[in-house]
């Protein structure tokens, strides 16, 4: 009787197979990961710029040029810039939760950092925040900014400084990983939305005219400012951006 010339593995190469298979993708899958974070980030933070720039326009076909909307907000007043907010952005654009009206509920445990050891508890984000969540996830909460006058409380010019949490709840809720500081402005008769040039950390200002070294850096020493590294970029999360996401 003629044998079969096929041999088969034996155990000790099978698991000698499985060893190496094992350690190629301990290597591998923690790459993809963060490539696909990357991309995901990425695709959010364009799409919300997007979004708000598309909502901008559709509101000025009801509501006027920017410049003519009201520009005085009280400061650090929930209600007044929830108003503004209500009238002129958010009903343009496709949202899942209005905070206003469900503040406990839509906040929940939600925290976010400054940095790794800096941070803070949502559960007062009431007093100077609004707070809203997209259909894709993502939330926006918003504070008013801009020249303060003293003695009437109110702002003498518009700025909502934003924090854009790209994947809502979802941890790790920091900035310069999920979190990306935006500015919006109504200046010299036109409405745009850049990155918070503000360094909260540090001081001073950071704006995209800035070069990219100075943005790295600045990055890696204030995460608020990440944003502005972000849209020099054109929103791609290059090799050399200083956090994993």
């Amino acid at each position: 009787m003629k044998k079969s010339g096929r041999k088969a593995f034996t155990l000790a190469e099978v698991l000698i197979t499985l060893g190496i298979i094992g350690v190629v993708a301990a290597l591998t899958i923690p790459t993809l990961i963060n490539h696909y974070q990357k991309v995901v980030m990425s695709a959010r933070n364009k799409k919300f710029v997007s979004s708000i720039n598309q909502a901008v326009l559709r509101s000025t076909a009801d509501n006027g040029p920017p410049h003519e909307w009201p520009n005085h907000i009280l400061y650090h007043d929930p209600e007044s810039l929830y108003d503004w907010f209500d009238e002129y952005i958010m009903g343009y654009m496709k949202i899942l939760k209005n905070c206003r009206h469900d503040p406990i509920g839509c906040i929940a445990e939600y925290r976010w950092c400054e940095t790794a050891d800096r941070c803070w508890s949502a559960n007062g984000i009431g007093n100077s925040n609004v707070l809203y969540v997209f259909n894709d996830g993502s939330m926006i909460i918003a504070l008013t900014g801009g020249g303060l006058n003293n003695d009437t409380g109110i702002t003498t010019g518009l700025t909502i400084h934003i924090r854009f949490d790209a994947n809502g709840y979802a941890k790790p809720n920091q900035y310069g990983r999920d979190i990306f500081s935006y500015r919006f402005t109504v200046a010299k008769n036109k409405f745009y939305i850049t990155c918070d040039n503000h360094k909260n950390l540090t001081g001073g200002t950071v704006s995209t005219n800035n070069s990219r070294t100075y943005l790295i850096e600045s990055c890696k020493t204030d995460p608020q400012t990440c944003s502005c590294l972000l849209m020099k970029d054109n929103y791609e999360f290059k090799n050399d951006y200083p956090y994993r996401l």
